[in-house]
Order: C-alpha cells, then structure tokens, then sequence
C-alpha cells in the first residue's frame, strides 16, 4: 500500500505551501506572480532544494536553487510571462527536489548532480492558469498554517518596496504591466475618438440633407412666385 497524505507529509524534507497546485489568476496579457513558500521543519539540518518546470520559457523561478536553515520558511516568486490565451489550458507541472547541506554546497546546480538520487527527496506540484472572470469559482483565499506564517514576511515586503525596486527583473515586469495598462487606455481611447467621429459624420450627413431639402423647398416657391407674377403681367396686357 502507498503512504497517505498525512504520512508523506509527516517524512516530508520540505512543506510546501501551496502543497499540490499552484493558482495563478489572470489576465494573461501582462506578468503575473505568485509565491510559493518552503519551510525547513528540521531543527538541525540544513536542506538544499531545487525548483524545476516542465515550461521553463512561460515560467521565471526566483531564486530556483537555494539552502534553507533549520525551521526557517523561504519565499519563491513564480512569474507567468505574458501568454496567449490557447496556451492557458496546457498542463504545466513544478518539481521541487530537495536533500541535506549540512556541509560545504558550492554551486547547487553541481551539488544536486552529485548526490545520490535516493537521497534527494522531490514532490511535484500541479499549476493552473485561471483567467480572471473564472477566479470566484476556486476557493483559493484558505490560509494554512505556513501560508499565515509567511505573512509577516509578506508584510516587511511590502514595508521595503524599495529594496524590491532595486531588482532589475522586478523593474523590468513592472515596466511591461505599465506599458500594458498604457496600450489598454489607449485602445479606450481611440474608440472613443472613433464614436465621436462616426456621431459627427452622421450629424453632418443629416445637416446636409436638411440644408437639400430645405434649398429645394425655396427653389419651389420662388419658381411659383415668378409663375404668378408672370401670370398677373399677362392678363393685363393681352386680356
């Protein structure tokens, strides 16, 4: 028999948070980030883990590889490069890969490479791509325990905004959200510029059409004037 939920996560070198499926909201058409949390729950070992994707070109994984301390929780920013919406319903996956660095490490990538596969520990991790009108139908706004650890973190984040700033990436994504919301705002308004004009059109068509008909109505009664004097003149002389 395999091992239940509550007995894999009890050996579990790692807990991840989420556990099992990564949400990640739309609009696709801009960045979109989503952290992900790792918590050593050794009070002695220091564990080196190792974050990988079946789409390396839609996801960017930052840090990938690192070590994290006894009891200490790590945050992972998963950033969705803009994407087409056909590409929402493909399958993507995460594998985090993790075993003990206790000693000296060096280059991660080398280190994991190095020891033995029945020593690293790994767990996978299901993504979803939702866009925005379907979000309300997951209930993904349930904290768990590690998720309400992580807040305090989330919190000095945010207090150090401009520690963030400083990361070239970080500019470079919010640059391309900006430039986004700036071409959607244009799109507004150049529809806009196109309704008023197509109301002015018409209101000229409608101007000129009057201006006819008006035109014409005259031209009749100055031909009926002329009629009647022409008539009045003709009557005095020959009759």
């Amino acid at each position: 028999m395999g091992k239940s939920k509550e007995e894999e996560a009890a050996g579990a070198m790692l807990v991840i948070d989420p556990p099992e499926e990564l949400v990640l909201e739309g609009p696709f058409n801009r960045a979109v980030c989503k952290k992900l949390l790792v918590f050593n729950p050794s009070t002695t070992d220091h564990v080196a883990f190792k974050l990988k994707t079946t789409t390396p070109k839609l996801f960017f994984v930052r840090p990938n590889v690192g070590v994290v301390m006894p009891e200490e929780t790590v945050t992972i920013d998963i950033f969705v490069h803009p994407i087409c919406s056909d590409q929402n319903g493909q399958r993507h996956k995460f594998l985090m890969q993790a075993a003990e660095a206790n000693g000296a490490t060096g280059d991660l990538h080398e280190f994991f490479k190095q020891v033995p596969p029945s020593l690293i520990w790994d767990t996978k991790i299901k993504v979803k791509l939702i866009d925005a009108k379907k979000a309300a139908e997951f209930d993904i706004t349930r904290k768990s325990p590690l998720a309400m650890m992580g807040e305090g973190e989330a919190m000095e984040g945010e207090k150090d905004k401009d520690k963030d700033n400083s990361d070239p990436l970080a500019k470079l994504l919010q640059k391309v959200n900006e430039l986004e919301d700036e071409r959607l705002n244009l799109m507004q308004k150049v529809e806009s510029l196109d309704k008023e004009k197509e109301q002015l059109t018409q209101l000229s068509l409608q101007q000129q059409h009057q201006k006819k008909k008006g035109g014409g109505f005259m031209y009749f009664m100055l031909t009926l004037v002329l009629a009647v004097l022409v008539g009045c003149v003709y009557s005095a002389n020959y009759m």
